[in-house]
């Protein structure tokens, strides 16, 4: 019997960092706090979240501590911002969904830091979960 287990590949803007992500995601979110704004340079941030273990990489993103604890990793040739983990529980990665070579198949399933949400986002989709 074959086992179902889908890879998703994927990597920053000028290919020095490249990752394989194995299996189904863990969850999901659009993240709308001050810090993934300035990370991202957009108005909310879309994190797609695997286990740590499941995730290889062919060059390593360069970690930065954005807050105690709290790494964000970008490519260290390009800048690219690819990655946020929490250093107290690194069972688990979030990869932005904008470096997925094929985002098409997640969905989010939470919006984060509502109460920093743009007035532009107001809009937001009532079938997510909504977490201040």
């Amino acid at each position: 019997m074959t086992t179902y287990n889908p890879t998703h590949s994927g990597g920053c803007l000028c290919g020095a960092v490249r990752f394989v992500a194995s299996g189904d995601p863990v969850g999901g979110n659009h993240c709308h706090c001050d810090m993934c704004r300035k990370d991202s340079g957009s108005g909310v941030s879309t994190f797609v979240t695997f286990a740590t273990g499941s995730v290889t990489w062919d060059g390593k993103p360069t970690d930065y501590e954005s807050s105690p604890g709290k790494f964000r990793g970008f490519c260290p040739k390009c800048g690219s911002s690819i990655t946020w983990r929490n250093g107290a529980n690194d069972s688990t990665i979030d990869i932005r969904l904008g470096s997925f070579d094929d985002p098409r198949p997640f969905k989010a399933r939470k919006h984060l830091w509502m109460r920093n949400a743009l007035e532009s986002f107001a809009g937001i989709d009532p079938d997510i979960e909504h977490i201040d």
